[in-house]
């Protein structure tokens, strides 16, 4: 049994809102991770962890715009039929969301990772001063995979709202056999 349009638009629109919220919560827990001690270099301004916070800006930005689309496309899609050309721009723009989301929690997950290795493997922290800072960091590290996670969660939902967008754009343009 296939889903009516409106399911597909629902689910496309609640998968956008559900992206918003996630990706919104990856950057207050960006912000929110701090160390406890002082140091020279602010770790939150390690390159992947910026790039993860400008991706899901523009994932939320993305998702943003195309709600009063989803929001039209429910209220109206059974008196007239769509413009292909608002359901590809829609279907375009959510596969470039899930690609810079997805390469954004790969950044995220790959400097959290490495980071921790070496601070595991590379680094001397005998003493008592040391062993505070290793503690220290590798608390902040680890607090920054929730970050990364919530990035995670964004993506798969930006990626659903494709997949919504996508079979919309095949049923508007009569490329699917179903009705």
């Amino acid at each position: 049994m296939a889903l009516s349009w409106t399911a597909w638009v629902a689910g496309g629109l609640v998968a956008r809102l559900l992206a918003i919220a996630s990706l919104a919560m990856s950057v207050r827990f960006v912000y929110a991770n701090h160390t406890d001690m002082a140091y020279v270099y602010d770790y939150n301004k390690l390159q992947s962890y910026t790039y993860a916070v400008a991706a899901a800006a523009i994932g939320m930005a993305v998702a943003a715009l195309q709600v009063p689309v989803s929001v039209y496309l429910l209220c109206r899609s059974k008196r007239m039929t769509p413009s292909v050309a608002v359901l590809d721009v829609s279907m375009y723009a959510d596969m470039a969301a899930g690609l810079v989301l997805a390469s954004a929690v790969g950044a995220g997950f790959g400097a959290t990772d490495d980071v921790l290795q070496f601070m595991e493997l590379g680094v001397d922290y005998s003493g008592d001063d040391r062993t505070r800072v290793k503690d220290d960091l590798t608390g902040y590290f680890h607090r920054a995979i929730v970050a990364v996670v919530f990035l995670l969660v964004g993506m798969v939902l930006s990626v659903c709202a494709a997949v919504a967008s996508t079979r919309l754009r095949a049923r508007a343009g009569d490329d699917s056999v179903d009705a």
